[in-house]
């Protein structure tokens, strides 16, 4: 490479060390795990699809960029993650990282990926259109409420840590999930080893398995703390099967690694998780779901959703267009009427159980209140980037 000259492309297979070795730098300290390690699918020479800025004939900003499928009921949406967003100091302030969110947003477009998860929140990602979203409860469960919550349990399950034969428990249990990023053994098994969520925080990973007559009902993912003094304290990371059931076996895990407090951050459709922490006493905190979310193709977002959205009402949704010009700017047509939508009406609508005002016509938004909210996974489990 021209040592003057500038690039700014997908990553090659030999370049994603130099990429997480810039990442490093910028976001751990000695005692963290690297961030090739945490978020194997961001630097990954098999999938190729992360992007990086080239100066001086080395690589000086990088942005990574993962796919996924989540599953909504009987849909199936094409998601890309955006994370580990990094500049060389040296070379901050010469706009990389938005001229590389826009050849981002041509790829998903390509790909036919209509959505696009961010991890931080900050201004440049609000100009690529991201906004907050959703809902989530944040319950912090204390040595009272981890004691209400232990005493619950009904005496017919049982709670081991996980085994090595519990791969296809796991896999099955992850798939019984309405709503959930598909995930294949192959999956789970990397995503648990690599902690990411976790070890932002110096946490590890310790999975526990709750049965019940000989079955597992239900997994729990926990970070607590391990050999190096945490920086953050022990959370449910993810969680699949019965809901009370998981509760309870996290709490148990949780005691079981020594942890005095539990935290849980449930999405608004997780109302049985709700319900049992409510019940328990935990203090709560409703917010909005982790990092930022845009559109970048609202017609594509709507059609991939049709399977869901036709079960809930299919006469409002034949009512119901929605589209994406080149420009970025959203449009959604009822009964006809064309009307456009800033990123935050549209998001809000799709997504919020709580909408913001937006343009849309009381009519349209009483029918979209029969389709919408979306419900969407815990960006910060598993499959967070």
């Amino acid at each position: 490479m021209d040592m003057n000259t500038e690039q700014i492309r997908l990553l090659r297979p030999g370049e994603f060390e130099a990429a997480a070795e810039l990442a490093d730098r910028v976001f751990r300290d000695a005692e963290h795990k690297s961030m090739g390690d945490a978020f194997p699918n961001a630097f990954s020479p098999a999938l190729q699809q992360s992007y990086g800025a080239f100066a001086d004939g080395k690589l000086v900003s990088f942005v990574g960029f993962v796919p996924s499928v989540i599953r909504i009921g009987e849909a199936e949406l094409n998601v890309y993650s955006i994370g580990a967003v990094c500049t060389d100091p040296e070379y901050r302030g010469r706009g990389y990282v938005g001229t590389i969110l826009d050849m981002i947003r041509e790829h998903s477009r390509r790909a036919r990926a209509p959505l696009i998860l961010v991890s931080g929140n900050r201004g440049i990602y609000e100009r690529f259109g991201c906004r907050k979203f959703g809902a989530l409860t944040s319950f912090n469960a204390d040595q009272q409420s981890l004691d209400k919550l232990s005493a619950a349990t009904d005496g017919e399950e049982t709670y081991r840590p996980f085994d090595r034969a519990d791969w296809f428990a796991l896999r099955k249990l992850s798939r019984s999930r309405n709503v959930g990023y598909e995930q294949s053994i192959w999956d789970l098994a990397a995503a648990i080893y690599a902690e990411p969520t976790a070890s932002n925080a110096k946490l590890k990973h310790r999975v526990w398995v709750a049965e019940r007559d000989g079955a597992p009902v239900a997994f729990a993912v926990l970070a607590v703390a391990g050999d190096i003094a945490p920086l953050g304290k022990p959370r449910v990371i993810e969680w699949a099967g019965d809901a009370a059931a998981a509760v309870r076996l996290a709490v148990y895990g949780a005691r079981a690694e020594g942890a005095e407090s539990l935290q849980f951050a449930v999405p608004w459709q997780d109302a049985g998780m709700e319900a049992v922490l409510a019940e328990a006493g935990c203090p709560a905190v409703p917010g909005k779901l982790t990092g930022t979310v845009a559109i970048v193709d609202a017609g594509e977002l709507l059609r991939q959703l049709t399977p869901y959205l036709k079960r809930k009402d299919e006469a409002a949704l034949s009512r119901l267009q929605l589209s994406t010009n080149e420009d970025g700017r959203h449009f959604a047509e009822w009964d006809g009427v064309s009307m456009e939508l800033q990123p935050e009406e549209l998001i809000s609508l799709l997504f919020d159980p709580v909408r913001i005002e937006s343009a849309v016509p009381v009519p349209a938004a009483e029918a979209a209140s029969r389709l919408f909210p979306v419900p969407l996974p815990l960006p910060s489990g598993l499959n967070f980037v």
